[in-house]
């Protein structure tokens, strides 16, 4: 049964020494440790164990409770700042005592508890002080660990930050052997030079060494999030943001949705921010898309700021993308459904070669042209040598791809020669020739080269377009008539003169050349009978036709963008005489809420006469107002001017992006789940954006925090 003296062991652990009175303290530590005999027996086997009360003298600093029936060490169960057994839960394992025992008593926690135990018991000192110099060296020596601790989780960081920016995977092919993956060796070199470091890093690698799949992924979304967080701060400041939505294919079979943001920054620096990749494989109808896209916007009040949307792309999804964008008008009307003038130009000579199954066929046997030369270093030589160099094919733009079909027509026999040499010379594997006797035979087929010329005739007219839509789209009635001209041209093809001379080009072309050996033609199922002029004359009007009904309808909004005209500082001396009407009721009809549109007209007379804001770009007039101090002073012109800078009418900005994800998911090991994916692409395609925050003092305070808030971390991250 337990004494009174012993259930000071017990208050003891339920209120520690250090929270009591002084005089609760002094008389504690003039009592001294407690020696009872505890009545516990523990078997082991056959063999019973019991308490010895030989046990207190051999270790002066041990004490026990008569309550818990447990040891403990009294210095500790004291003074100690550290929760282990010895001080707080107590010991009863009295077979590995002796060992338990010797390892606590060279501990460097015990050593400096028996210290300041013997100081309060010989030399006097007031025990206030000695807790408070206690407290003091152990927040020190908390501070510290926690010191080495983020240092060692900042180059971490950095390393996760390379590794994503650079697209390279963390986990190389050599993961398990002794070399290691990527991030492994960058690990060991960023350590090479700081042993103290290293050092302590190798002490603790059993606790926590950062080498996991686990927390490289962690890394990964902690700096994600933290620039997240920053474009956040940036759009709440802004007046106005657009939103570019396309569906891009993976090498996965998911389908998932881009999203890009299109804004204006408080220095007056439009930006554009990628958010990340989205998975909508589950559901792709209009709704479901809302709601993905309402949980991303939401927060950023866009029923009062969203001011444009836009679809690129999207073929496979261009029905649901369709009802999208009538969904989000519903909650922000003034969210005018915005597409990149050349882009949707090149949309219609798309959607004008995949309608019809002979340009379909052609346009496949064009794309393999460059490709084939890029098969080998032979190939590519020879073609150099020959004929010189054929522009590559990019899928994602269509209107550069004439620059390849042109090079085609007008290389057409030097091409000839060159796939010739390939078929009879010697040193060819059977593969490239048969593949040059294909090409060979195509370039020999009349309706390939008739499809030829009727395509060169086509992208004759429409280069001259989308340079115009490119390089002069804030001009809307300009670009209106360009389109209207376009129109014309492309409907005078369809007279038979025109298709006569196509044919007469077609027939000149092959006739320059002797005909090549007789091949075997294998007849397409369900192709139709040739009936001579009378069939490519048909075939010739159904691509025009195609193409002329693609550009009215897709063209067929341009005259809602007139207000872009107010933007263009060229022609504000003719504005400043006469004022353009028609493009401000434009503008009060599409964003009249947005404006006070007397104050702005007004302010539009301002400046239409200053020598200041002529000749210069949206942007330039942007900063000129920002930096002059005149954004209250014409606020509501810097607004006008950050509303143009929004809209995405005249780049397509959001192209180059796409290829971030194949180019990151070749790299990635199925190792790194697909949910992190879209945190790598935010690092690697925001660069800037990431190399300004890493300038600033508290980026790692920041990420280490994230870091440390996912989870209960086993190493101390945070300073007392």
């Amino acid at each position: 049964m337990a004494s009174v003296e012993s259930d000071i062991i017990s208050d003891l652990r339920r209120i520690s020494f250090t929270l009591r009175s002084h005089e609760e303290r002094g008389s504690i530590v003039k009592e001294g440790r407690l020696t009872p005999a505890l009545e516990i027996v523990k078997k082991d086997g056959r063999r019973t164990r019991q308490f010895q009360p030989s046990w207190y003298g051999v270790h002066k600093w041990l004490t026990g409770s008569a309550v818990t029936n447990k040891l403990y060490c009294w210095p500790c169960l004291l003074l100690s700042t550290k929760k282990h057994n010895w001080a707080n839960g107590g010991y009863c394992d009295w077979k590995n005592l002796s060992r338990s025992a010797f390892l606590h008593r060279s501990s460097h926690e015990h050593i400096k508890n028996e210290v300041s135990l013997k100081r309060i018991e010989h030399e006097g000192t007031p025990t206030v002080m000695l807790l408070r110099e206690q407290r003091r060296l152990a927040v020190l020596e908390h501070n510290e660990k926690v010191r080495k601790n983020r240092e060692v989780l900042k180059r971490l960081i950095d390393i996760s930050v390379v590794l994503s920016r650079q697209e390279v995977a963390f986990r190389g092919r050599r993961e398990a052997e002794e070399s290691g993956g990527h991030f492994i060796e960058l690990v060991s070199s960023f350590f090479r030079h700081d042993a103290e470091l290293k050092g302590y890093w190798q002490t603790n690698a059993s606790v926590f060494s950062g080498l996991s799949k686990t927390i490289q992924n962690e890394l990964i979304e902690c700096v994600a999030e933290e620039m997240a967080a920053y474009v956040d701060r940036e759009i709440e400041d802004c007046s106005f943001f657009a939103c570019e939505v396309d569906e891009t294919a993976a090498i996965s079979p998911l389908s998932q949705l881009s999203l890009v943001l299109r804004y204006v920054d408080r220095k007056g620096n439009t930006q554009e921010r990628f958010l990340g990749f989205k998975d909508v494989g589950a559901d792709r109808t209009a709704v479901a898309l809302k709601q993905v896209v309402d949980s991303e916007i939401s927060k950023y009040d866009y029923k009062r700021k969203l001011v444009s949307q836009s679809y690129d792309g999207a073929a496979v999804l261009a029905g649901e993308l369709g009802g999208l964008q009538t969904l989000v008008k519903n909650d922000a009307p003034q969210a005018l459904l915005v597409h990149c003038f050349a882009h949707r130009l090149n949309l219609i000579l798309q959607q004008g070669a995949q309608c019809i199954k002979q340009t379909r066929c052609f346009f496949a046997t064009l794309e393999g042209f460059p490709t084939f030369f890029t098969r080998s270093s032979k190939c590519t030589e020879l073609l150099h040598r020959i004929v010189g160099r054929i522009p590559s094919l990019c899928a994602a733009r269509w209107t550069p791809n004439s620059t390849v079909l042109h090079a085609i027509a007008s290389e057409r026999e030097k091409l000839c020669q060159v796939f010739q040499e390939i078929v009879d010379g010697s040193g060819w594997d059977g593969e490239c020739r048969r593949q040059a006797a294909g090409f060979l035979a195509k370039l020999n087929d009349f309706q390939f080269i008739f499809l030829l010329y009727c395509y060169r005739s086509i992208f004759s007219i429409t280069d001259v377009l989308c340079d115009v839509l490119q390089k002069n789209a804030a001009d809307v009635n300009d670009c209106n008539s360009q389109v209207h001209l376009t129109i014309t041209m492309i409907g005078d093809l369809r007279k038979e003169e025109h298709f006569k001379e196509v044919l007469k080009s077609a027939a000149t072309a092959l006739s320059d050349l002797p005909a090549p050996p007789k091949q075997p033609r294998v007849k397409l199922e369900d192709e139709p009978p040739a009936d001579g002029q009378n069939a490519h004359f048909l075939l010739y009007n159904d691509i025009i036709d195609n193409i002329l009904v693609q550009i009215l309808l897709r063209f067929a909004d341009i005259k809602a963008l007139q207000f872009l005209a107010l933007s263009d500082s060229s022609r504000f001396p003719a504005f400043s005489k006469q004022f353009p009407t028609d493009a401000f009721s434009s503008l009060a009809d599409s964003y009249g809420s947005c404006f006070d549109l007397d104050r702005l007209k007004s302010e539009f007379g301002v400046i239409f006469r200053d020598d200041q804001f002529q000749n210069r770009s949206v942007s330039d007039i942007l900063l000129l107002i920002n930096e002059t101090g005149l954004c209250e002073v014409l606020a509501e012109v810097y607004r006008f001017f950050c509303l143009i800078a929004t809209i995405p009418a005249t780049a397509v900005s959001e192209e180059s992006r796409f290829s971030c994800l194949e180019r990151i998911k070749a790299y990635l090991r199925s190792a790194v789940e697909q949910d992190h994916l879209s945190a790598r692409a935010t690092i690697s395609i925001e660069t800037k954006l990431l190399s300004f925050l890493e300038t600033q003092p508290n980026w790692y305070d920041h990420v280490i925090a994230r870091f440390a808030s996912k989870k209960e971390r086993c190493i101390e991250l945070h300073y007392k």
